[in-house]
């Protein structure tokens, strides 16, 4: 006479689920698995779109950051041509927007 003794652990059973029905044992399992896959890819595409909000946002930073860059170096143009127009002749010559033989030098640059 053999006799097989349960070999499982108490956690793994189910409560009101026997010896006798493998295949609801079985059962329970797959949906634990689909469960977890569901919350796998549900927990991804939340990241990915976490990804792209961020991206967007910084995107949109970035064009705030050049405008006000943009308008910061208009104004120090702005404040350097009321204070020496020469100094202006040399910003220009530096940033090649006019010929060196084009800028006259007023009286000494500091």
């Amino acid at each position: 006479m053999s006799t097989t003794a349960d070999t499982r652990s108490p956690a793994l059973t189910f409560p009101g689920v026997d010896a006798a029905a493998p295949e609801v044992r079985l059962l329970l399992r797959l949906l634990g698995v689909m469960i977890f896959i569901t919350a796998a890819v549900s927990v991804h595409l939340w990241t990915r779109m976490q990804v792209r909000e961020t991206a967007l946002a910084l995107d949109h930073a970035r064009g705030q950051l050049v405008e006000a860059q943009t308008h910061h170096d208009r104004l120090r143009v702005e404040r350097t041509m009321l204070r020496s127009p020469g100094r202006l002749g040399a910003i220009a010559v530096s940033l090649d927007l006019a010929a060196p033989s084009a800028v006259r030098d007023v009286g000494g640059s500091p």
